[in-house]
């Protein structure tokens, strides 16, 4: 609604790089203002996702305050906050849904509640179960310990393990809170002159608890209502699996705690709190790694457990096996077998793109078993019987292929949909049967490479099931929806919001309250699906991922490793020439990131050196890794830069061949065919034809 006067609400979000997000809540916040004497405020933190401009394009009417550098939530908030005018000010993320009741529902609650000072209402996560951080209480060294080494998850409704985030409090009752979360925050403008503007020194994280803290000591009442509701994108993944999260969070408690308790509590709490900030960030870190590399974990272990019983059994059966003459003489085989599988897991991909790949797990294995044989055959200090490497081989690489189809069977027919949505196609429904929905439908057929599965449509109204579209059909209707899902083990449901109210998909969603089950929305416009803490782009024309060999791990692990041992050796070799030169100075040659762009170049002095002591120069850098062997030219000019992230090198492919190059589409074609087809065996050809040339 537009301001005549003094206006009602005023609406504040700060914004860094969730261009995507924040166009989907500006559009929830718009509508749920119809009504209301209003005025928006976005304070854009330096994004360069393109946000500043989406929001001048498509919402002329929000005040757009654009930021030179990113000032944090605080730093953000301040720059709206000095400039609003509303006799309630609400502080909101950029990556939250507004029911379309919400402000009205919390206008009344201040109009009935004089003595409020600050509210929020209730706050789901993205699979619509509740969040707990939406109310809290301020922390104290106990409490923030209690959260810190885990015992509150363990014991939520204890009212002293369970009172940082008041668990044991019903979710549906409005109650006074000592503090409510950032993310949704509705004040009064008499609060805010008493007790001023956000503390800046908070860049991100526990400022929201240090302004409610200063409201309780202002005198000031802050309350959770859980009247209506709001959706927030960000807070799930981001705070449970991310050691960022933990790090930078628990930095911004133990501020909080020097602040405002330091004096209080006895000297040992410091270092409680530190240490309780260690053990979560080692478990955080350690948990995220063995979940992203679980399959070579697990592969290795299975390696070496059957090497181990194969050993046992082949001697156990001869002479006796004694476990202390196997780690005397046999365990290296062990480590020289783990360390060959890596290579070759790294060789072909399995380390990352191809972890359930059958086809490059028996490639995989056979690579490691032929490096092993070998062994066997011509050094005799790693002679034992063959048998033990043949059998070996075919029991390893049974398990990993075993239990790889086991994994894949009971991803498609368990109960849980946790393996489903993990590593298969997600068995989706599509939430509407307008022609948005199918613009939608349409979309994700066309894509090439999806792990989305749609199983049917969900109608407003029980008369469209049985219709279909692109031969998918309207499977049930919105009322029925609980009952379908936990019949056809559904994984994901997207909405199409352009006729469907966010109050009800809210509704829908907290209806359901299945952690298994994943939603996501998609804007009118179709460009892109919001859901967790990612946005999926529907791009109209499909692509496919182009890959480029110089980057793969086990090409680079090669390079690097030959770089780094003909540079040593010839450093070594001239010897009296590097003890003269070292210490002489040189520039770093500059890299160039296809994702930022080209860079500021400057002269590169060292280039110009001539004989040995150039040459030696050149050594020096290879072996530090600014400089190879075999790369793009060296470029003294950001106009000439590679648009992909390459090491420059002393020849190449372009560099041997430069008197063939009559144009920059030449120039850009020696490049593309270098990086596509970049190996250990085409730097070496290339230095051989390097060396001959001259």
């Amino acid at each position: 609604m537009k301001m005549t006067g003094i206006p009602k609400i005023s609406v504040i979000t700060v914004s860094y790089n969730v261009r995507d997000f924040l166009e989907q809540s500006l559009i929830s916040i718009n509508r749920a203002l119809k009504g209301i004497s209003s005025e928006i405020f976005v304070v854009d933190n330096a994004s360069i996702d393109g946000s500043a401009r989406m929001v001048k394009l498509k919402f002329p009417e929000v005040h757009l305050i654009e930021s030179e550098k990113n000032l944090g939530f605080s730093g953000g908030n301040n720059l709206a906050l000095s400039r609003a005018k509303g006799e309630l000010i609400v502080l909101i993320n950029p990556d939250t849904i507004v029911q379309e009741d919400t402000f009205i529902k919390l206008l009344h609650f201040f109009e009935t509640c004089p003595d409020a000072s600050a509210a929020t209402c209730k706050i789901l996560n993205p699979d619509g179960s509740f969040s707990i951080d939406c109310r809290h209480s301020v922390p104290t060294p106990l409490t923030a310990l209690w959260k810190l080494v885990g015992l509150n998850k363990l014991f939520p409704k204890n009212k002293i393990f369970g009172k940082y985030n008041l668990t044991y409090l019903d979710e549906n009752q409005i109650n006074q809170v000592e503090a409510i979360s950032g993310s949704f925050m509705m004040l009064k403008r008499e609060i805010i002159k008493k007790v001023g503007l956000l503390d800046e020194d908070f860049f991100m994280y526990c400022e929201d608890i240090d302004y409610c803290h200063r409201i309780n000591q202002a005198g000031g009442k802050i309350y959770y209502v859980p009247d209506s509701q709001i959706i927030h994108y960000k807070g799930e993944s981001t705070k449970n699996h991310n050691l960022d999260y933990v790090i930078t969070f628990n930095k911004s408690l133990y501020l909080f705690y020097k602040k405002h308790h330091q004096q209080k509590y006895i000297y040992p709490f410091k270092w409680l709190i530190f240490l309780g900030v260690i053990l979560r960030g080692m478990v955080i870190f350690i948990r995220n790694n063995v979940k992203l590399y679980f399959p070579v974990i697990f592969d290795l272990i299975l390696l070496n457990l059957v090497m181990v019983l194969v050993f046992y059994f082949r001697f156990e059966l001869k002479s006796g096996f004694y476990w202390n003459d196997f780690f005397h003489q046999y365990i290296v085989i062990n480590i020289m077998t783990t360390v060959a599988y890596f290579l070759s897991a790294m060789f072909f991909d399995v380390l990352n793109n191809y972890q359930y790949s059958i086809l490059k797990i028996i490639k995989a294995n056979f690579l490691t078993y032929t490096f092993v044989s070998a062994l066997t055959f011509f050094f005799k200090q790693f002679g034992f019987s063959r048998m033990v490497v043949i059998i070996s081989a075919i029991c390893t690489t049974a398990f990993m292929v075993g239990w790889r189809i086991i994994f894949r069977y009971l991803g498609r027919h368990s109960t849980s949909s946790m393996l489903t949505r993990e590593y298969f196609q997600k068995r989706t429904l599509i939430v509407g049967f307008d022609q948005e929905a199918r613009k939608l439908i349409k979309k994700i057929s066309e894509r090439i490479q999806t792990d989305i599965k749609i199983i049917g449509i969900v109608s407003r109204t029980p008369a469209d099931v049985g219709k279909d579209y692109m031969g998918i059909p309207v499977v049930t209707s919105l009322n029925k929806l609980y009952d379908y899902l936990l019949i056809k083990k559904i994984d994901l449901v997207v909405f199409c919001t352009q006729n469907i109210s966010y109050e009800l998909i809210l509704q829908t969603m907290a209806g359901i309250n299945n952690p298994h089950i994943e939603f996501k929305m998609a804007p009118g416009h179709l460009e892109f699906m919001i859901g967790k803490s990612s946005v999926e782009r529907l791009d109209s024309i499909p692509l496919i991922d182009i890959t480029y060999s110089y980057g793969r791990p086990f090409n680079r692990f090669a390079k690097r490793s030959f770089d780094l041992l003909v540079s040593g050796i010839m450093i070594l070799f001239l010897m009296p020439l590097n003890l003269f030169v070292f210490w002489k100075w040189f520039k770093r040659p500059a890299v160039v990131n296809i994702y930022y762009g080209p860079t500021e170049v400057k002269p590169i002095r060292w280039t110009d050196a001539k004989g040995l002591t150039g040459f030696t120069r050149r050594l020096l850098l290879i072996f530090s890794g600014k400089l190879s062997f075999v790369g793009i030219p060296v470029v003294s000019d950001s106009s000439d830069s590679p648009y992909y992230e390459c090491i420059p090198g002393i020849t190449g492919l372009l560099q041997i061949n430069n008197d063939k190059i009559q144009s920059d589409d030449q120039r850009r074609n020696y490049e593309l065919h270098y990086l596509k087809n970049q190996n250990l065996f085409m730097d070496i050809e290339i230095l051989f034809r390097a060396l001959f040339k001259f």
